[in-house]
């Protein structure tokens, strides 16, 4: 077996929709040979920062600014199995159109790649 992990970030306002793509096809995915499950993770964007301000001090947080930054939007990260590389390689070619749907509503930075499982 192998993993395949995807991060994509959805422009500001679009979470809805990349959301939408990920659920519309899971039935599909199902059914493609080679294909033993996911996990979609949806970033809760703004959380961290608001537990950071909560948990320190006004002096806590002078010392190590933050600096402004526009909406990062929402980040996903998908987490595939698959009973091997070809397996995967198989499916994007054949579905290779079906992002079409998707990358309107993305912003350009996104991976994907096989990975490991390590213990320390």
């Amino acid at each position: 077996m192998v993993t395949f992990i995807i991060t994509v970030t959805a422009q500001p306002g679009h979470d809805a929709d990349v959301t939408r793509f990920y659920e519309e096809i899971e039935p599909m995915m199902k059914e493609v040979d080679g294909f033993v499950g996911r996990k979609l993770y949806r970033a809760r964007t703004g959380t961290m920062v608001e537990a950071v301000k909560k948990a320190y001090t006004a002096e806590e947080l002078a010392a190590h600014p933050e600096p402004p930054h526009e909406d990062p939007g929402t980040q996903f990260i998908i987490i595939e199995e698959w009973e091997s590389v070809d397996k995967r390689i198989a499916f994007g070619k054949a579905n290779g159109n079906r992002n079409k749907d998707l990358i309107p509503h993305l912003l350009p930075s996104h991976t994907h790649e096989f990975y490991e499982e390590f213990s320390a």
